[in-house]
This record gives structure tokens, C-alpha cells and sequence, in this order.
């Protein structure tokens, strides 16, 4: 694995970690990979660490190339700057596609929660947008659930969010048949986004769009991968039966953009290198 950070260029607050996977041909799979960028949640005000990089590595230990966005929060938000954060990474993404084997047509948006919103409006409103987009407990509906107000003061840059001020940022009702594929996971006692997915699939039914939408009975807003891997140390973010939402999120880009191929045949790099040292395997 190749890994790299670095500071977006004029926004000196958002960072990118890349994971890229070694895809020679000793893999015995095909080079070209699909590629996740992974935005944490933390409602504009932080990104979360536990959405962060457990995802994207998550998503590598099943043959992914991951990215993780840390977008600009609080005061530096404004004027919606994490939007141009993620256009440029995805941009840059396609730009390097052939050095890192990427495939430039499967390129990835998923976030948590606030970066839910994120990686939706990626898929919307950039200017660079994803192929497809995974959102766990999106914030999508800014206006409309508990706490939106300090996220619209953030991103508009003013301390009283009138209804016009708030529209750009009301995602739903800007899905048109546009919008590419989109996977989706919440639980239902999550009251903090208000089922900020369940719109969302509606929406796309309505269109006939491509969408799956899993909705798990119990557990709080915050969940992540509901594993060891990204509870931070509390028992209160682990629920097994929300954990499958990953699992279900591969599968779905399997169906998406088709799986992985691999080929039969001896990859061993010791049969290699003993032959190269003139040692015969034969008895």
C-alpha cells in the first residue's frame, strides 16, 4: 500500500490521506480498481475520527483504494468550501487515475452524517462528481432536523439563516434523474437526522433512479462501522446487526460497477526467485 497526506491547495484546513493499493500483476486481479473517498461526519464543526479512517480501510481490506476527506469545518466552512474540497479531490483523483489504477469511471462519495451531506451534494452540485455514493445517517435535509441551524450558520457565514439562505443547502428536493446511484444505511432511533435517508430514497423511487436503501431498528445517531474498529473505546457505538451495512455497501458496489476479477494461476514470487538462484523445485 501506498500512502500520502497533503493539504488541498488554498484551503490550507482540508487535508487527503490516500490509500493506494499495490495492483501489479502478481494480484492476479485486473489493475484498474474503484476508488472511495470518505468524508467523516461531525456536523461542519469537526471530522470525526471514528468515520474516518476505519471506513477507508475497511473499504481497502476489500480491494478498494480509499481516500479520506478532512474538509474544511467551523468558520472555514463558509460559503460551503468543503463542497470545492471534494469537487477538487475528485478531480485529482481522475488525474492520477492511471498512476494510482484507478478506474476514473468508479469513483466513490461516502459520508457519515454531516458528511453524508457532503458526499450527496458531491453527487449533486459539484463540479467533479462521483460515480456513485454510500451515505450513513445523511444530514440531508439541512433545514429540517434538530441542530440544523448551526450548520446552516457555518456554511452561509451568518448568524441569522433566513429560508432562502437555507434552500441551496436542502438537498432533496435538488435530485433529479442526474444523480447517480446512491446506497444508504440509518437506524430508525436516530432522531438526530430525522431519517435523512429515508427522503432520500423516496426521491429516487419517484425518479426511477438507482438506490438501496437498509434501515436498521436500533442504535444511536454516530454508529460508523458499529465495530471494535471505529467504537472509540464505547460499547454504546457496537451493534452487530448495523455493522452488516458495510458488508451490504460492498456487495451493492459489486452490483454497481461489477466485482473484482481475478485470474488462476501461480503468482509465487518464491518459485520466481529460486529459479533465478538456479534451485530446481523438482524432486
Amino acid at each position: 500500500m501506498k500512502m500520502f497526506h497533503m493539504t488541498l491547495p488554498g484551503h490550507e484546513e482540508a487535508t487527503l490521506d490516500g490509500y493506494i493499493l499495490d495492483c501489479d500483476l502478481t494480484l492476479g486481479q485486473y489493475a484498474r480498481r474503484p476508488a472511495i473517498v470518505v468524508c467523516p461526519g461531525g456536523g461542519y464543526v469537526y471530522c470525526s475520527r471514528a468515520e474516518g479512517e476505519p471506513v477507508a480501510m475497511a473499504y481497502a481490506a476489500r480491494g478498494f483504494h480509499t481516500f479520506v476527506l478532512r474538509y474544511s469545518t467551523g468558520h472555514d466552512a463558509v460559503g460551503f468550501a468543503p463542497l470545492q474540497e471534494i469537487s477538487w479531490v475528485i478531480g485529482y483523483i481522475r488525474e492520477h487515475a492511471e498512476e494510482w489504477s484507478i478506474d476514473p469511471d468508479k469513483i466513490v462519495s461516502c459520508g457519515f452524517s454531516a458528511g453524508g451531506h457532503l458526499a450527496l451534494s458531491s453527487g449533486l452540485l459539484a463540479e467533479n462528481k462521483p460515480n456513485a455514493m454510500i451515505l450513513g445517517y445523511p444530514a440531508a435535509s439541512a433545514p429540517h432536523f434538530p441542530g440544523a441551524n448551526f450548520m446552516l450558520k457555518l456554511l452561509t457565514g451568518k448568524q441569522e439563516v433566513t429560508q432562502e439562505d437555507a434552500a441551496p443547502f436542502d438537498l432533496v428536493p435538488q435530485i433529479t434523474k442526474e444523480a447517480p446511484p446512491v446506497f444508504l444505511a440509518a437506524t430508525a432511533q436516530d432522531m438526530l437526522t430525522s431519517f435523512g435517508a429515508l427522503p432520500i430514497a423516496q426521491k429516487y423511487c419517484a425518479l426511477g433512479l438507482d438506490y438501496e436503501l437498509h434501515i436498521f431498528n436500533h442504535g444511536p445517531h454516530g454508529y460508523s462501522l458499529a465495530n471494535e474498529a471505529s467504537s472509540d473505546g464505547s460499547s454504546r457505538y457496537m451493534n452487530a446487526a448495523f455493522a452488516h451495512w458495510h458488508e451490504l455497501s460492498v456487495a451493492w458496489l459489486h452490483k454497481i460497477f461489477g466485482e473484482l476479477k481475478y485470474e488462476d494461476k501461480d503468482n509465487s514470487k518464491m518459485v520466481k526467485y529460486l529459479k533465478e538462484l538456479g534451485i530446481s523445485l523438482d524432486r
